[in-house]
């Protein structure tokens, strides 16, 4: 892979000191890979994002809210492992109860996000369309896509 472009913070090691990639070229696989910065910062809308805008009992993507997988009055608390989205009919049925007591599972363990995320769009035609549909070509990557395929 070559790296097209990297971020001003650094990552340490025993070695040295690293500059974190931004953005790699893997000329091979015919695709851009884009380390993308997280928000970290815990709030309704990150959990929302982080848990991709699906409720994390049923799936669905309507009507959604958080819910504290054990229960405040639990002693529950606000952090990310304890955060999952919820719709609100699986809320109302989960309420002030355990995963257990409430016959109820998780598709997916919450937690903190890391501080990056690795983002690969092998750069396919019908790639392509889908980013210029979307509107979505992340613009660090406009300047490494060649003409004929940039939306």
């Amino acid at each position: 892979a070559d790296v097209l472009e990297y971020y001003d913070q650094t990552v340490n090691s025993p070695s040295g000191s690293f500059y974190i990639p931004a953005v790699l070229r893997v000329p091979h696989l015919l695709q851009v890979v884009k380390r993308r910065r997280i928000r970290s910062n815990l709030s309704r809308k990150n959990v929302l994002f982080r848990d991709n805008f699906t409720c994390q009992y049923c799936s669905a993507r309507d009507n959604l809210t958080i819910d504290h997988v054990l229960p405040v009055a639990r002693g529950g608390e606000w952090k990310w492992e304890n955060l999952v989205t919820a719709c609100a009919k699986c809320n109302s049925k989960k309420g002030q109860k355990t995963l257990k007591e409430a016959n109820m599972k998780l598709i997916k363990v919450p937690k903190a996000p890391k501080d990056y995320d690795i983002l690969a769009i092998p750069l396919t035609s019908s790639a392509m369309r889908m980013l210029r549909k979307r509107n979505g070509t992340p613009e660090e990557w406009r300047q490494y896509l060649s003409p004929t395929t940039d939306p």
